[in-house]
């Protein structure tokens, strides 16, 4: 399929802005959109007024409509069920309608919580049993699409995305910032799940929609380890110690939703699809501090944030 026009809904979030600089260094027509965060380039569209939101997206006629936004605060999805259905469900089924109606692909971004965790890493066949509000909001999403979409839709599902963001707050950035400042950092003993570098997950995205896949796809890393190991590695690859690191059972951290202990995705299908595209965390590691070092801790070196 060549795509002669995109939009992200969700440009300035961690996999929106990837996605952005590959539709753009792969010769696609890119539009983004952001909620809260504003960057120079991005539409600003609130999903949230349904109306005005599909009026947007109808006016634009994308050929490909992805959808990496969303509440992906586990704990506070738990603590406000109506916003996380609302975020995750409601808003993105609201433009899936709007995608259907122009024949445009419509690209979900799911995660590994849809799972219980219980005998994990888990394929795109085993059976979905979400332990939290997240998980459950995002698994009644990737139904809704893929029924009213069928082939045009694509479901993405992955896990532990990290990475050179603009926002600079998944988990690598939180490690080293802890470890830099002399503070210790302490992690579930118990989780376990498949750290995803957050540009091979973009780029895959691309390459997926490219290539006229549909359906149902794991887009993680290839590596099943410890939230203990992943953090180890993240240090060591910053070339920071990783003794002040320690852990404890997830049961001791009183974290507001339950989580998946024994997780990740299998990848097969899109190892298969994409060979060798996902790097494992060790290589991530390396070109996570190469873009640093060559001032692309930002998506795009063509966007800055607004402040600091």
């Amino acid at each position: 399929m060549t795509v002669t026009r995109a939009i992200v809904i969700g440009g300035s979030g961690q996999i929106g802005g990837w996605l952005l600089r590959h539709l753009w260094d792969r010769g696609h027509e890119a539009v983004g959109t952001y909620a809260t965060v504003p960057y120079p380039g991005l539409h600003p569209l609130q999903a949230s007024d349904r109306e005005a939101a599909a009026r947007w997206l109808r006016d634009q006629r994308p050929d490909v409509v992805f959808y990496p936004a969303g509440f992906t605060f586990v704990d506070g999805c738990e603590r406000d069920p109506e916003k996380a259905r609302a975020s995750n469900l409601e808003e993105p089924l609201n433009l899936a309608r709007v995608a259907g109606d122009l024949g445009a692909r419509f690209v979900y971004f799911s995660t590994d919580y849809v799972f219980s965790g219980r005998d994990g890493p888990d394929d795109e066949n085993a059976p979905p049993d979400p332990p939290n509000v997240y998980g459950r909001a995002k698994l009644e999403a990737e139904r809704a699409i893929a029924d009213l979409l069928g082939d045009r839709a694509l479901i993405a599902r992955t896990s532990w995305v990290y990475g050179p963001e603009r926002q600079g707050k998944n988990f690598a950035y939180q490690v080293v910032r802890r470890l830099i400042g002399g503070e210790p950092v302490m992690v579930p003993s118990d989780q376990v799940s498949s750290p995803s570098y957050g540009p091979d997950v973009a780029l895959a995205a691309v390459r997926l929609v490219e290539d006229g896949h549909s359906g149902l796809f794991h887009v993680a890393g290839p590596e099943v380890i410890s939230r203990l190991e992943f953090a180890r590695g993240i240090a060591v690859g910053f070339g920071l110690d990783p003794s002040p690191i320690g852990s404890k059972p997830t049961a001791e951290l009183s974290q507001g939703a339950p989580r998946p202990l024994r997780g990740g995705l299998a990848t097969s299908k899109l190892a298969q699809a994409l060979p060798g595209l996902m790097r494992p965390l060790s290589s991530s590691l390396q070109d996570f501090l190469q873009r640093l070092e060559a001032g692309e801790g930002w998506s795009d070196p063509r966007v800055r944030p607004s402040g600091p």
